[in-house]
């Protein structure tokens, strides 16, 4: 899929923020934008690439590679139409089937160098794909992008490796990592962006010894997993050193003349069938395994999702015959005042009673889940930012990344992980740049009182690191 490259140069841009023009001046060939959401990465990326190839030498090779999750593929394609300013050939790698995606990557690869830009914009999930690798390294694009870098934190996923795999093919010589989430979840997770920047030639593993320490090695033995290690005091030092020389970060309290932004909760009791299974399920949380091992921190992850199940008013794929949640919700969206709203929810079996609520409010509205295609999604965005309908239904992993949501005056956080990157994520889709439109932006957890749910909304508010979310479950409610 071509997109149409634009008929004449845009003129008239707004001039660029103090923090996007501090980016321009700072970074080098290699560089992480760590800008807060809605504080314009992506345009700052776009003006990255227009000064590393304005220079004469330069102008033969204006190949671009941008990976990006997959409902911000087209997004790219927007952004760079309104901002580029100058004619360009984009490509789209999304959810086509597999010849299609060759056969595009292969175009992008034998395209005839011009004077204009080129760019082949991928979805990320494609990296996890040896096939689909081994032919990106060889298109011959000299500028990467990477956007939602976070998403590459681990160094064991195929997706990381392969990422790995096709700069190291490339030999691109420019590199920029964009991220919405400035703080890491972990000083851990700078491995990956460190490595990428060439801020470091450890192997993960020699890194970690260098920075950080087990907290349960004396106990029981060094631990592979990461949440069991914590960053030393002279660690976190030099890692902070060594984030501020390789990239420019924003916050958007500090650098966007925002609304202000409230938050409050709408408390939804358990019913009797709830607290029962929820008590069960609180003394399994702590069970110690069967070779008389302590829960490690995978094990408390998962368990605590199946309490958020039963609180979210399911047990197993089951509703509970009587759940005061749905009540909650109405409430919420009534308190509303008739202005646009999203309903935030990690379950897919949350999906038809939300859904049921709002019809029955006679509430147009359209849904950003992960069960619909990507063209689905991008109309449901169309609409709803032209105020034709006036509720959205959305998954963090879906409608949480990449996409502008600032129609909405108020975010109903119905059900809620805890990686505080979703959170922050969904949160910057209707509270960024653009959100002036309203006089405040509000946010309205609906919680289950004297539960971890609680705990969960603390713990994001707070804006604790997974690693810090366990600990203070296990202080909490250990027994």
């Amino acid at each position: 899929m071509v997109a149409k490259p634009p008929s004449k140069p845009i003129n008239n841009l707004p001039p660029l923020w103090s923090h996007q023009q501090l980016a321009l001046d700072r970074a080098g060939e290699r560089h992480a934008l760590l800008f807060d959401i809605g504080c314009g990465k992506t345009r700052t990326a776009i003006e990255l690439l227009k000064k590393a190839t304005k220079n004469a030498v330069a102008q033969a090779k204006k190949k671009v590679l941008i990976f990006a999750p997959l409902n911000v593929v087209r997004n790219w394609d927007k952004e760079i139409g309104k901002y580029l300013g100058e004619t360009c050939t984009v490509f789209l790698v999304g959810g086509q089937a597999r010849k299609k995606k060759l056969d595009i990557i292969h175009e992008f690869r034998d395209y005839r160098l011009t004077d204009h830009h080129v760019f082949l914009v991928c979805n990320i999930e494609i990296l996890r794909s040896t096939e689909y690798t081994s032919w990106l390294g060889m298109t011959g694009a000299s500028f990467v992008i990477v956007d939602e870098s976070h998403n590459f934190k681990s160094p064991k996923s195929l997706q990381t490796k392969g990422l790995f795999i096709t700069l190291d093919a490339l030999k691109a010589r420019y590199l920029y990592l964009l991220s919405g989430t400035p703080s890491p979840e972990g000083y851990i997770d700078l491995w990956t962006m460190f490595t990428l920047l060439k801020r470091t030639t450890d192997n993960f593993f020699v890194w970690r010894k260098k920075y950080f320490t087990d907290r349960n090695e004396r106990r029981r033995g060094t631990s592979n997993y990461w949440p069991d290690y914590v960053v030393t005091e002279s660690g976190k030092e030099k890692l902070e050193v060594a984030l501020r020389e390789c990239s420019t970060t924003a916050n958007k309290d500090m650098v966007l003349d925002l609304p202000p932004y409230l938050r409050t909760s709408m408390y939804a009791e358990l019913s009797h069938e709830q607290s029962k299974h929820y008590n069960t399920m609180m003394e399994y949380l702590f069970a110690i395994d069967e070779d008389g091992n302590e829960l490690n921190a995978a094990n408390m992850l998962s368990r605590t999702l199946r309490l958020q199940q039963i609180i979210a008013g399911f047990l197993g794929d089951v509703p509970v015959k009587e759940n005061n949640r749905l009540e909650a919700l109405k409430a919420a969206i009534e308190s509303t005042e008739r202005e646009q709203f999203i309903v935030w929810t990690i379950f897919k079996a949350t999906y038809k009673q939300i859904a049921d609520v709002l019809d029955k409010l006679g509430i147009g509205y359209g849904m950003l889940t992960g069960e619909q295609t990507a063209e689905e999604r991008f109309q449901a965005m169309e609409l709803f930012q032209a105020g034709k309908i006036r509720g959205l239904i959305a998954h963090p992993k879906a409608g949480g990344v990449g996409v502008n949501l600032t129609a909405a005056a108020y975010s109903i956080h119905y059900t809620r992980s805890f990686s505080l990157t979703d959170d922050m994520q969904a949160e910057g889709r209707n509270y960024r740049g653009g959100s002036e439109i309203h006089k405040k932006i509000t946010r309205i957890d609906i919680v289950a009182p004297d539960t971890i749910d609680e705990d969960i909304t603390e713990a994001l508010r707070s804006k604790k690191s997974v690693q810090d979310f366990i600990l203070g479950i296990k202080e909490k409610h250990g027994r």
